[in-house]
């Protein structure tokens, strides 16, 4: 049987992989030269919140940088929804999320072309 490209992961194993973990995610959204750029960083906390410390970078037409940061606390958990494994986010202010992930070849996770996922290792959690 040959080997699939991408698999959707089981749930033990998401979870064992955030559970307690700091990771760093980043992207960019628009044009390289004058898109934004996202640095996220995501504390996993074994009791099931999380604190999210957003950063972003937008680089304007005439060359300034404008920056801005966010923070965000809430609930995380592994589940499946609509046949897919992922990590489903419940924040305090009321918005939630849902993302499938999917493990490549080389074993490393996968959300959406041009999304890092970084170790960064344990979590700060209180």
């Amino acid at each position: 049987m040959p080997l699939k490209a991408q698999e959707n992961p089981p749930i033990e194993e998401l979870h064992n992989f955030f559970n307690n973990q700091k990771l760093l995610i980043t992207y960019r959204e628009g044009e390289v030269v004058y898109g934004t750029y996202y640095f996220i960083e995501v504390h996993y906390c074994p009791n099931g919140y999380y604190g999210l410390y957003g950063n972003t970078i937008k680089r304007t037409v005439l060359g300034n940088e404008q920056k801005s940061n966010w923070q965000e606390y809430g609930q995380w958990k592994i589940l499946n929804q609509g046949g897919l494994n992922g990590i489903h986010y419940a924040a305090t202010n009321g918005n939630q999320q849902f993302y499938p992930l999917y493990k490549l070849a080389n074993g490393e996770l996968f959300i959406s072309e041009g999304i890092t996922i970084v170790n960064q290792g344990r979590a700060i959690c209180q």
